[in-house]
């Protein structure tokens, strides 16, 4: 008996059972205010960003569009022993906010350091990542392409048939 099946028959809930299939996407090439509309269009919060042949490539969540609207989180500067420096990870978020701040396309906005999972993880794997990275969506990717997405509505589907 292979894995998948052995899990099935002992009631462990994979991400096939409940990721959805039809795949909202994005190119990399969109503007970013195409993006905002596709959201709006489609009444979704996030999306695989993928090249021609389905290969993820990133993801673009609303609040990658939304930096333009809130306050930039300037680092906070400190001196001690006469050196001036700035916290690190303060510094680090202002590099990031900057980028998408100033981004014009999808590409230069989206998240490049994607969590994904296969159609063959558990739910419960599926969800721990989820919780871990505030996730709103996870790309189910085989072979390096993307099949399916589960979000948190699947996830609370998965909850209630148990």
């Amino acid at each position: 008996m292979d894995k998948d099946a052995n899990d099935q028959s002992q009631g462990e809930a994979l991400v096939e059972s409940y990721m959805q299939r039809d795949v909202y996407s994005l190119s990399p090439k969109a503007t970013v205010e195409d993006a905002a509309k596709f959201f709006i269009e489609h009444s979704i919060s996030a999306a695989p960003v993928v090249d021609e042949e389905g290969r993820l490539l990133g993801v673009l969540a609303d609040d990658d569009l939304m930096v333009e609207e809130a306050q930039l989180h300037i680092p906070t500067i400190f001196a001690a022993l006469g050196e001036v420096a700035a916290w690190p990870p303060a510094v680090r978020r202002f590099e990031e906010e900057s980028r998408r701040y100033l981004a014009a396309t999808v590409e230069e906005a989206m998240t490049k350091k994607v969590v994904t999972v296969t159609p063959h993880n558990s739910i419960e794997e599926a969800a721990t990542k989820m919780h871990d990275h505030h996730l709103r969506i996870l790309p189910v990717v085989s072979d390096g392409k993307v099949v399916g997405v589960l979000g948190r509505r699947d996830l609370l589907r998965a909850l209630i048939r148990r």
